[in-house]
Formats: C-alpha cells, structure tokens, sequence
C-alpha cells in the first residue's frame, strides 16, 4: 500500500509559525498596547521570507525579525526552544 505524502502549505506554516509566536508572546504586556499585532502574522510571513529569500536558520530569522520589528531583546532560553519549535514547522 503506497502512503499519499502530505505537504504542508506555505500558508498553513504562516499560521502555525503565528500561533508558536502567540504562544511565545515575545512582547509580554506590551502586546496589548500594539495596534494590528493580529496575533504575530506580519512577522511569522516576515520570518517565512528571510528564510526563503536569504536562507537563514530559524534561530536567526526568528530573532532578527522579532528584534527589529519590537526594538527587544530575546531571552536566548525562550529563542532557543520556540525556534526549535519554529524549526519542525518548516520542515513538514
């Protein structure tokens, strides 16, 4: 019996890199005071394309996206694990 592979959707690793990013909450309490945050989506779609246009690792898009788009500094701990986590999301 031969197995359908299923791919996952570039759409479909933007929502789940938004929700890992949600889970994470970089921004702590500042989220709240953030107008069109939309749960992470603009930076999970901005992680998805340095990946894809400059080939960096998930460690690297995650934290220089995060970094330059909220001007904070990432707990290497917490960078670490949800980019791990972002790291098996891309290679579904």
């Amino acid at each position: 019996m031969i197995k359908a592979v299923t791919r996952v959707t570039e759409d479909e690793k933007i929502i789940e890199i938004s929700k890992i990013l949600t889970a994470w909450n970089p921004l702590g309490e500042l989220a709240a005071t953030m107008k069109d945050l939309d749960n992470y989506q603009t930076e999970a779609v901005d992680i998805m394309s340095v990946i894809n246009l400059y080939g960096y690792s998930p460690k690297k898009a995650v934290s220089e996206i995060i970094r330059e788009a909220f001007l904070i500094d990432l707990e290497k701990t917490e960078l670490d694990h949800f980019s791990s986590k972002i790291k098996a999301v891309l290679e579904k």
